[in-house]
């Protein structure tokens, strides 16, 4: 069974590109956008995070050059022990623009993952620990394409584990399929899945999964700024009602939304998407409250639809 001795991993989404979806993003990364200062930013909050003990690392072949910034930290390292997951089955096309055309195109075929596993080993080495196909929904059917599923199987062969992660409203319809497939071909080991105190439809079937020695990787726990005080105009009648809770409990919304997650038992890893050293070290501040006792959440809860109608409307900044 895998095992990090520290749950909280970092993700680097928001830094592995000038542009994101997450509240405030512009301001986060500043100004200068170049490659170099964005390499240099996210070198800097990787050796933040490396030295408060955090071992995993999130990255994606979509995420712009998160893997390349990785693997260039990785090798300043006089010893590396983290965990890195990437994940592949999206191309990232806006060449380094915050509002492009097109943002990045979804492609779950077996020439794809041929294609981008090759990209992902000459980045990253023997450095990468699991593979991952990109936001897996039920209608990319890419669970019941074989030969995907064999090309994983002889990824899985040279020591890499196999994992999915989800997106979209049916999560748990996606990972109810996994865990059909799994009962014969024992092939996927990680699920990564997007759980916060707006987005719990998958609460139930992640404990299941949990229970049949997959492990948990929880992303988005702050609904991309929705359940920080950068939000002021979304779900407001819910976020008013959490951050009375959280003034309540004397710790802020942020504090509140990554406790509620990290106090699940099945979460193996939580992910945080800090993209500077502040809100990386606000994220650990809130680790030294994980014991306080939680009100129930549970009538936060979003339909689902509603989240990810939301969720696809956040613009690129």
């Amino acid at each position: 069974m895998f095992k990090l001795d520290y749950k909280l991993g970092l993700g680097l989404a928001a830094l592995g590109r000038p542009g994101y979806i997450n509240l405030g993003h512009h301001q986060n990364i500043g100004e200068d956008k170049s490659k170099e200062a964005l390499r240099n930013q996210c070198h800097q909050v990787l050796d933040y995070a490396y030295s408060k003990g955090i071992r995993y690392f999130d990255v994606a072949r979509v995420y712009g050059e998160s893997e390349n910034f990785l693997s260039s930290w990785i090798r300043k390292q006089n010893q590396f022990d983290g965990f890195v997951g990437s994940k592949w089955g999206y191309e990232y096309l806006a060449e380094w623009n915050i509002n492009p055309e097109i943002h990045e195109r979804k492609d779950h075929s077996h020439s794809f993952l041929k294609k981008q596993w090759v990209e992902t080993r000459m980045n990253l080495g023997k450095s990468i620990d699991l593979y991952q196909i990109h936001s897996v929904t039920p209608d990319s059917h890419v669970l019941q394409d074989r030969d995907v599923i064999q090309e994983l199987h002889t990824i899985k062969k040279s020591g890499v584990d196999i994992g999915i992660s989800t997106s979209g409203p049916e999560q748990k319809e996606t990972i109810a399929q996994l865990l059909e497939i799994n009962k014969s071909e024992k092939l996927f080991s990680f699920i990564q899945c997007t759980i916060n105190i707006f987005e719990q439809s998958c609460i139930e079937i992640l404990k299941k999964a949990s229970n049949q020695g997959i492990n948990v990787i929880a992303k988005e726990i702050f609904a991309n700024g929705r359940l920080t005080n950068l939000n002021d105009s979304l779900h407001q009648e819910n976020f008013m009602a959490i951050n009375k809770i959280a003034t309540k409990l004397k710790i802020t919304i942020e504090d509140l939304a990554l406790i509620w997650v990290y106090q699940l038992p099945f979460i193996k890893i939580v992910l945080t998407g800090a993209s500077t050293i502040n809100q990386l070290e606000k994220n650990l501040n809130s680790l030294n409250k994980i014991n306080i006792e939680l009100p129930s959440l549970n009538n936060f809860e979003l339909p689902p639809e509603e989240y990810w109608n939301t969720r696809k409307s956040l613009s690129w900044n």
